[in-house]
């Protein structure tokens, strides 16, 4: 227990929070359970799930920020950057670029709010998890029903029925112009169910300078049921108008603190001209029919479209990135009890259209300017994209006590991709002349689950994941490093693999609840730009761990909900580094940087009389690593929220919070760039007041 210091010990001790319960649900025999739909894209019991699973109740929040909810889980560490950008790790370091963006899905129902091979780091601001029913969360490969990106985790934000008439007002400000506004009503009647959702937030000034936002978002469901099929129609959309607050640097810094504890130099923007500006527009139509011989056939045809323009700051020639993708896709599916077994079957389908274009208008800065990052177009492509994947996903019921879970998932992927500028080198930039590249992946599954009693299970599961590059991967170049051709070629490029094995042990009693899980992956064509700004294509490294969750009603007034893990990601091979930022070499056995080996976040809740309760929040992040070569440390931090709540009447309330309760000066993140050290700084003490109000 080194990692922890006696404040984070002590805190530890005193935190809590239940309402995010993992089990909802009391048996008749006395224990809880709950059922989970991301693991068969059905209703099942969480207890019988063959891996780890996590469920997360949206009302649980202490900020208007998804990251900050969903790091309530074990494992889960998820960097908020200014505004809405976030960089993700799911058992797994922070990933940046097409790793970043290529490793994580994240779902709405059960369907991608990205197409393959398009995805963005930043794909939770396209959420609405402030009106999702629940977010499940799975911890490494996802399942044979699920392809690409679901290769280090998925998130599926889970809108469930629409079960009675009802109206829901949220709306707090908070420090630094920081509002949110959130409202939903439904209505229910004898021939079906609507409702409608909308959200709008932002920081009118942000803790630094050039940092506001604003943000609005809105969703349209309707249910309804014809015969014996039911029917769910959706209709989501989201603007983003953000400025960007980029890293600030320790060199940059008159004190010599380090940038996040001189709050003069934290709170300073060196790219006032930064800019995000992202629209998102996604629907789909499920249509669910239960057959004669018990069966269920569903059908799921979708829509999305998303476009975003970008000021790149963190690059030396700050150009400025214009994407966009449209997609049309169906899954299918057919699911089946026969007694001995019970199986889904079906195939997912998908055509997307995407392009990009990247200029540059400014000269880069002197001290980048070796770096050959020239003024004019760098990239204008335009890709058409076809993924179709048939799957089969089957539990075995060996004996009363022993069930067996096979999946087996082939995924092809084809992109048609069209240069729309000069092909070959532009400065440091390449741009590969027309071509059509084609993945076929295959991800397999064995899993088993075996009762020891009514309430306990052991399950361990055998999993591979497989993705195929992002687009950006292939298309989106760079020169070669300097010791080898200078052109690089997308050909070079292989899907990305990685394989899991996990053991875990899952208990849910009536007043305690828990599951450890122990894993061990390995990945292999990891491809990521290096520290010299180089592309590496096919990189490996290993992942493994221990996590723990549990849920405690400690007294009929006092409960904790708690998700820790330790774990260790370290490269496999090695990459000696020439020019650029040769500190930046990789050796075999080097931990990964921005891959903390502790992780903790421990909510404690107070029901202190029928109309006033009280939580409280620890926030753990161990030190790690801030660059490849495992020079420098960031040594970590433990923060702690509060929130209190009072009932003033009946659909009446009101709440007030308190973040970063002590003040610490920390880090969101930190790494090295080039050689400086530099920082997203941690906002210091602040505040907010809330009013929800129901009828």
């Amino acid at each position: 227990m080194t990692y922890f210091n006696v404040r984070a010990l002590f805190i530890a001790a005193l935190v809590s929070n239940s309402p995010n319960s993992v089990f909802a649900q009391e048996s008749a025999d006395g224990f809880v359970d709950e059922l989970v739909v991301t693991t068969t894209r059905t209703e099942a019991p969480r207890l019988e799930n063959p891996g780890n699973i996590t469920t997360i109740d949206p009302d649980t929040r202490l900020s208007n920020y998804p990251a900050d909810l969903l790091n309530q889980a074990p494992g889960i560490n998820i960097h908020r950057g200014n505004g809405q950008e976030h960089l993700t790790a799911i058992r797994s370091p922070v990933l940046v670029g097409g790793a970043g963006a290529g490793s994580f899905l994240y779902l709405e129902d059960g369907i991608s709010m990205r197409a393959p091979g398009f995805a963005n780091v930043n794909a939770l601001m396209d959420a609405m998890s402030e009106h999702a029913d629940t977010i499940e969360i799975v911890r490494g490969p996802g399942r044979a029903l699920y392809g690409s990106n679901a290769v280090h985790g998925m998130i599926n934000l889970i809108s469930g029925p629409i079960s009675e008439n009802a109206t829901q007002l949220n709306s707090s400000v908070g420090s630094y112009g920081r509002y949110a506004l959130n409202g939903q009503s439904s209505y229910v009647d004898d021939d079906g169910a609507s409702r409608f959702s909308i959200s709008l937030n932002g920081d009118e000034e942000g803790y630094r300078a050039n940092s506001g936002f604003e943000q609005q978002k809105m969703r349209v469901e309707t249910q309804w049921r014809n015969g014996a099929t039911d029917y769910h129609f959706s209709l989501a959309g989201m603007n983003l108008n953000q400025e960007t607050a980029g890293y600030v640097k320790t060199e940059d810094c008159a004190s010599g603190q380090e940038a996040y504890e001189d709050e003069s130099c934290a709170k300073t923007n060196p790219f006032p001209e930064a800019y995000r500006d992202a629209q998102a527009l996604r629907s789909f139509l499920r249509m669910e029919r239960t057959l004669e011989d018990g069966a269920t056939f569903t059908m799921t045809p979708y829509i999305r479209t998303n476009d975003m323009e970008f000021l790149m700051h963190f690059l030396p020639g700050k150009a400025v990135e214009e994407n966009e993708h449209t997609s049309i896709g169906a899954q299918l599916s057919y699911a089946r009890d026969a007694g001995s077994v019970s199986y889904v079957t079906g195939i997912d389908g998908e055509l997307t259209t995407g392009k990009l274009t990247e200029i540059q208008t400014q000269t880069a800065t002197p001290s980048f300017q070796a770096f050959n990052y020239l003024v004019g177009t760098h990239y204008d492509y335009e890709v058409d994209a076809t993924t179709l994947a048939p799957y089969v996903h089957a539990v075995w019921h060996l004996s009363d006590a022993t069930d067996l879970t096979t999946g087996l998932r082939a995924e092809y992927t084809e992109y048609d991709y069209d240069n729309r500028t000069d092909d070959g080198l532009q400065g440091k930039l390449f741009r590969p002349a027309d071509r059509t590249d084609e993945f076929f992946d295959v991800s397999p599954k064995l899993a088993l689950v075996h009762r020891l009693n009514d309430n306990r299970r052991v399950f361990a599961s055998l999993t591979r994941a497989a993705r195929a590059p992002q687009t950006t991967d292939l298309y989106r170049l760079r020169d070669a490093d300097k010791t080898g051709p200078l052109e690089p070629n997308p050909a070079d490029v292989d899907s990305e693999t990685l394989d899991s094995f996990e053991i875990g042990y899952r208990v849910a009693g009536q007043d305690l609840s828990y599951e450890i899980s122990v894993f061990t992956m390995r990945k292999e064509n990891y491809h990521f730009r290096d520290g010299s700004d180089y592309y590496e294509t096919d990189g490996e490294t290993t992942h493994q761990g221990i996590e723990v969750e549990l849920d405690w009603q400690m007294s009929d007034v006092l409960s904790l909900h708690s998700g820790l893990s330790w774990a260790s990601h370290e490269y496999a091979f090695n990459r000696d580094v020439s020019g650029g930022n040769a500190l930046e070499s990789i050796s075999d056995g080097n931990d990964i940087d921005s891959a903390p080996d502790t992780l903790g976040n421990t909510v404690v809740r107070w029901q202190a009389s029928s109309r006033v309760s009280a939580s409280a929040q620890w926030e753990h992040v161990g030190s790690y690593y801030m660059d490849a070569s495992n020079t420098t440390k960031y040594d970590g931090h433990d923060l702690v929220n509060l929130a209190v709540n009072m009932n003033v009447r009946d659909g009446l309330s009101l709440e007030a919070r308190v973040l970063n309760l002590f003040d610490e000066d920390y880090a969101k993140r930190a790494d090295v760039w080039f050689g400086d050290k530099r920082y997203f700084p941690g906002e210091p003490q602040r505040f907010m007041f809330g009013v929800k109000a129901s009828y």
